[in-house]
Parts: C-alpha cells; structure tokens; sequence
C-alpha cells in the first residue's frame, strides 16, 4: 500500500493524470464491491424501506389514494416502479435504484472534487474512498437519503458552476432540482429554500456588474416560481389527503419526539395500533393520524427554552456521529473555518465558503427536528473534500518528505474508511435469515391480522415479506388487556416471540400451529 501511494507521489510531476480515467476506475470499485457484497445484504429490509416498498406496491396496484402519503417522500417509491414492473421483488428493486444512486453520487462527487483543485493523486485517492463510502450508504439501509445526497450535489454543482449569473435558464433548473429534493424528502423544501436564498444574496454580492445582479434576481424568482409550482401539485394531493395545508408530516411527527416527556414512538408502547389502510403492512406506513403531543416554540418561554436544549442535543449528536464517521471531522471544519476567517475579504469569494454554508444550513435544520447518522451523508462527502483540500494546502506551503505525506494521507483515507468498513462487515448476511424464516411459516399458511408480543420489526418484516397486516407489539400491559385487544381487533394469528418468558393462562385455549419446529417462536391460531 505504502509502495503504491509513493509511486503516485514520485510520477505525479511526471504523469498527467486523466480525472475520467480516475473516475472510471472508482466507478470500477464500487461496481465491483457492490455486486460483491449484493448477496449479503439483498434481504437487508428496515421499517423506513418496508414503508416506501408498500407504497411503491400501491402506485403499481393504481392505489393512488393509499399511495398518496404525506410522511413518506414519493420519489424513491417512484423510481422503483419501472424494475417492480417486470415482477421483481421489491427489495430488489429499491436495491437496484439505491446501486445507480450510487453511481451518480460518485460521478457528481468527482466533478466537486475537481472544482477544488486538488492534486491528481489526492483526488485518486478521495475518490476511491468515496466510492466504497457510498457502497456503505446503498447496503446501510433502504431509504431516500442517499436520493438526497445527490440532489444534493446537483444543486451545488449548478451553484459552483456560477450559472446564476451566467445562465438565464438557470432559475428553472435550480427549480426542478429544489422539488426533486423535496420530493426525496419533505426537509427538502425548507433545506432548498434557505440554501437557494443564501447563494443567490451570496453570488449577488459576489457581483460588480449590474447586468450580473439583474440575471441573479431573475433566476432567483423564476427558481422559487418553478419550485412552488410543481411542489404545489404535490402539496395539494397531501394536503387534500389530511384536510389541511401540509407541506410534509415527517418533521412534525418528529419534533413531537422530542417533547421532554415523550415516550417515543407509539408502537413500542401504545399496544395494538391499526394500520392506516387495509393493504398498508403497519402503522407505519402512515403515522401521520396518530395522536402524540405536538408542540411549539411559540406555546410559551418554557417551549423557548425547549427549542434550545433540543438544538443543543442536536448538535451534540451531530457532533458525534460526524467524530463517529472520522476523528478528522470536526478538525477539518473548524480548520476550514479558521482558514477562511483569515481570508477576510475573500472570504465570501471562496468555493470552500459555499461548502460550508451547504453544510451549516443542513445542520442547523436537523439540529432543530431530530438527527440520525443518515441525515448526515452529504456532509461525509464535503466534509472528505474539504480535508483533501486542507491536505493539498498544506503540501503548497510545508517542505516535507514523501515519507510523511504518504503517512498523513494514509492516516486521512483510513479514517474515514474505518467505519464503514467494519459497518459493513458487521452487517453482512444480517437479515438473511428472514427468507428461510419466511419458508418455514408457509406451510401454516398464515394470512390475514397479524399480532405479536415483541419483536416489532421482524414480525413487521415477515408480514411485508408475505402479504399479511400487522397490528404491532401487544406491549407490557395486563393478561386481559391483551386478550381483549387481540379479540376487539380481530387478530388471527398471535406470535409469541421467546415464549419462555411470556407464558399467558389465555393463550391455552388457542391452538399452537407451530409444533415447536420454530425456535423461540410460537404462533397461535386466535380464529
């Protein structure tokens, strides 16, 4: 490895690197990893994806009314339909459109790399290391986030482009690119407004010719003009679907999480729940109607005071998933920082200032809801090019040996490849299991309302898997309380997850129907 980055450094004055030739061989890696890693992680299902793969049936049942969904963005759902069409289980198909998400996140990735001007070599490296980034992203889980990472990068490769002043076409083309990230995900919309003001009063300053300001203002109205326009037809769908104005039901479901004496979500502890439609697999499909305390910074001085012990825990968790992701995070942003403050002027001028902006604005808006270390993906990405970009500035002004740049990289590359290696070794085959559960539950020929006492997740999963309604955890409540809910709600098959620990008197006047083939699984037949 040493001999290979050393050779790198000895003919980089020599050898003019071709940037599509390093972008093809990255592409080559992750293609590579990608179908490598495929079988281990094909059946990899978690309740986000479980959700958007239902939906994606629905709109291929012409279920528009159920499919309709204000929590879940449409596009990943969408995007699965063409591969759904030639009757591929859907886990495959979101794998599909997750792996070409990829590939696209990887070739925008290059062109940002390139418009830092880094060295060649570096730039090899950085993508390379990017691109098993990504296959880390693809197989960590079903979800639109790495939908978002793109649009993402679209939106900052026009911005970077400077077609805002040089384009009069690209206020429509900021537009479209705004509603594909609010169709990924409903933070899409405010996240896309606040960056696209911020860049356009940016780029106006940034302007001496009043010819320049003029354009910018015109792109600036025209991109909000598209943006509302075709995001309106999907407010209004969602919107006539609740009976009020909703721009998205995600982020009010989840700041009432982090109302002080919330219990957190209601189907770990809320017993029986019905789904929200009779083809949906659970409640989550849609927990939009469910009934949790909301709140709001504007109730009182107290919800003030809330508001910002809930943007400190954020940032405390932002702070730490992002050390989690590289120890070299937090340096990278804080050099950066420094690095431009010295700038003064020049500040405002610099590419490295529109990254950071990107990223400040993604986590403030998180920092205010709810993070989770996927939120976080378009900032692992920036985040690895700023420090390439801070290395590169540091080999300009520092006379050192070839022997401590290949160290210093080497320390730089493999930090941020640590995690998600070992996530993904750690992971691999890690729902594998489910199919062959799956087989073994058939020949029960099991159908209809599904109920179980723990196990909220693979009993939702093996529901997806074989078409059936799961009503959710019975919860710690009493023997009566259970049996009642399992009789009120029409439950007609009741699994027991590690029975042992949970033997109920009422159970015994229901048949068991697995024999004990099953290990800590039975099932009982309610009717």
């Amino acid at each position: 490895m040493i001999c290979w980055f050393n050779t790198i450094v000895l003919l980089k004055d020599y050898f003019k690197y071709s940037i599509d030739l390093l972008l093809l061989q990255a592409i080559l890696i992750y293609i590579i990893l990608a179908l490598l890693l495929y079988p281990h992680f094909q059946y990899q299902l978690n309740p986000d994806g479980v959700s958007y793969m239902s939906i994606a049936q629905k709109y291929l049942s012409h279920d528009y009314e159920n499919a309709i969904n204000g929590y879940w963005g449409p596009l990943i759902s969408w995007l699965m339909l063409p591969v759904m069409t030639f009757a591929l289980k859907p886990w495959i198909s979101a794998n599909i459109v997750l792996i070409v998400t990829g590939l696209f996140v990887i070739i925008f990735s290059n062109y940002i790399i390139k418009k830092t001007d880094i060295k060649p070599w570096l730039h090899l490296i950085v993508i390379d290391v990017i691109s098993v980034v990504v296959v880390f992203f693809v197989y960590r889980a079903i979800s639109p986030d790495l939908l978002f990472v793109l649009f993402s990068l679209v939106f900052l490769i026009q911005i970077l482009n400077e077609s805002l002043r040089s384009d009069k076409l690209a206020g429509i083309y900021f537009g479209i690119t705004g509603v594909g990230l609010y169709l990924t995900k409903s933070f899409g919309f405010p996240f896309f407004i606040a960056i696209f003001f911020a860049y356009c009063l940016m780029y106006y300053f940034r302007s001496d010719k009043i010819k320049d300001r003029h354009r910018i203002i015109l792109n600036f109205f025209t991109g909000m003009i598209v943006f509302f326009l075709l995001s309106g037809i999907w407010i209004f769908l969602i919107s006539n679907k609740y009976g009020h104005l909703v721009i998205g039901t995600a982020g009010i479901y989840n700041r009432a999480l982090t109302e002080p004496n919330s219990l957190g979500h209601p189907m770990f502890y809320a017993g029986l729940i019905d789904p929200p439609n009779a083809t949906a697999t659970s409640i989550w499909e849609d927990v939009s109607n469910l009934k949790i305390k909301s709140w709001s910074i504007f109730d009182s001085f107290d919800t003030l005071l809330l508001e910002l012990k809930v943007i400190l825990r954020g940032s405390i968790d932002l702070i730490t998933y992002l050390s989690d992701f590289s120890l070299f995070s937090i340096p990278i942003l804080v050099i950066t920082i420094v690095l431009l403050i010295r700038k003064r002027k020049e500040f405002i001028f610099n590419n490295l200032t529109i990254l950071l902006l990107i990223l400040l604005i993604l986590f403030l808006g998180y920092a205010m809801i709810a993070v989770d270390p996927r939120y976080l993906w378009l900032s692992d990405i920036l985040i690895l090019i700023l420090g390439a970009k801070l290395i590169s500035i540091y080999y300009d002004k520092t006379q050192i040996s070839k022997t401590i740049k290949i160290i210093i990289v080497l320390l730089f590359a493999v930090s941020f490849l640590f995690m998600p290696v070992k996530s993904i070794m750690n992971s691999i085959d890690g729902s594998n299991y489910l199919p062959g559960l799956s087989d073994k539950l058939k020949p029960l020929e099991i159908n209809g309302r599904i109920a179980s006492s723990g196990e909220w997740e693979v009993s939702m999963y093996l529901s997806f898997i074989n078409g059936w309604q799961y009503f959710g955890s019975s919860g710690d409540f009493s023997e009566k309380y259970v049996e009642n809910e399992l009789i009120g709600k029409k439950i007609a098959y009741y699994f027991v997850w590690d029975p042992l620990s949970k033997e109920l008197e009422f159970l015994k006047k229901y048949p068991e129907i697995t024999n004990g083939d099953i290990d800590n699984l039975k099932i009982y037949k309610l009717h």
